[in-house]
């Protein structure tokens, strides 16, 4: 199949099923691959309206992170907190359903982190320190769903 180059003005060929592509195509396929995998490998974080608020510090071991606001929800990941400083977005009173306990301290409060592993997911904020029992923690905005012009919204996954 004969063409005519709107750069050059000369005449060529496109390539046709079984005619091999120039060096100058499979580079600029090579690039586009090298792209695309940079992209895919470059450990993005997770997708999300907003950037995180603040951070919140994590005081107690192995905390499990879920993916809504309640024990009975499935782990958004195996990976595990324990007493390090996360990034957070948000967080919201899930009532009685969302309510923890652990010894002498009790929160129906969840907050939305970044764990250091990168991945999107809600703790309780009985585990967060700063606050007191079922108040929110200092660090994130409160998420007030179903009021209108709330300023903060959490990103439910």
């Amino acid at each position: 199949m004969k063409y005519l180059s709107p750069r050059t003005g000369r005449r060529g060929q496109l390539a046709e099923p079984g005619r091999r592509f120039t060096h100058r195509a499979l580079r600029t396929l090579a690039g586009l691959l090298a792209i695309v995998a940079t992209i895919l490998l470059s450990g993005a974080q997770p997708a999300a309206a907003h950037p995180p608020s603040g951070s919140v510090h994590v005081w107690a071991s192995d905390v499990r992170v879920r993916t809504c606001q309640s024990t009975t929800c499935d782990l958004a990941t195996t990976e595990r907190l324990t007493r390090v400083t996360v990034q957070a977005y948000c967080q919201v009173n899930a009532g009685e359903r969302g309510r923890v306990t652990d010894g002498p301290y009790t929160n129906t409060y969840w907050v939305q982190v970044i764990t250091p592993g990168r991945t999107l997911g809600w703790i309780s904020a009985v585990f967060v320190s700063g606050g007191s029992n079922n108040s929110p923690v200092p660090g994130a905005p409160i998420d007030t769903p179903g009021v209108p012009g709330s300023p903060v919204e959490c990103e439910y996954i």
